[in-house]
């Protein structure tokens, strides 16, 4: 009775490790297939120095200074406004700021529709309330783009910022 379950379990191992080894093949493949690109620029601006504790507007822009399209996913951006932690906001004693938004578990690799194309030579940018996912309370602050994980993107410029109460 035992021997035909342990199979079953075997069996279910081998599977799901050659599921998971394909999906990274095909990760690394798409990796091997853009890294002769030039890498999609970020760029983090203010867009008011009026800023209160429940309302920092910031853009951001992803630009793509290659001659061929490039693309992104969306994810872990401010793209995808609400969900993920992509941010560092540090102020002047080196704390912090507490990120109180949601976070999301993903299937991959991501659907085609997370994904957003840049024309070369072209740029696409968004506005977005930084004080919507993370507790920012009044006083000067220093605001990076973390980069990196399943968006592709790399950390870009700092910007520095000054928070008034309500």
């Amino acid at each position: 009775m035992i021997r035909p379950f342990s199979f079953f379990i075997l069996a279910a191992l081998l599977f799901a490790g050659c599921q998971n080894q394909k999906n990274v093949s095909e990760t690394t493949e798409a990796k091997a297939d853009t890294s002769t690109l030039i890498p999609l620029e970020t760029q983090l601006r203010v867009i008011d120095t009026h800023f209160s504790t429940d309302s920092v507007q910031l853009s951001f822009t992803v630009l793509n200074n290659s001659d061929t399209v490039q693309r992104f996913c969306k994810w872990e951006t401010p793209f995808e406004p609400l969900l993920g932690k992509y941010m560092e906001i540090i102020d002047e004693q080196g704390i912090e700021a507490q990120f109180t938004g949601p976070m999301a578990k993903r299937v991959m690799p991501p659907p085609t529709e997370s994904y957003i194309q840049v024309q070369p030579h072209d740029c696409v940018s968004t506005v977005f309330n930084l004080a919507k996912n993370y507790t920012i309370k009044p006083g000067k602050y220093t605001v990076n783009y973390i980069g990196g994980g399943v968006s592709g993107l790399q950390k870009g410029n700092e910007v520095k910022i000054a928070v008034n109460g309500k």
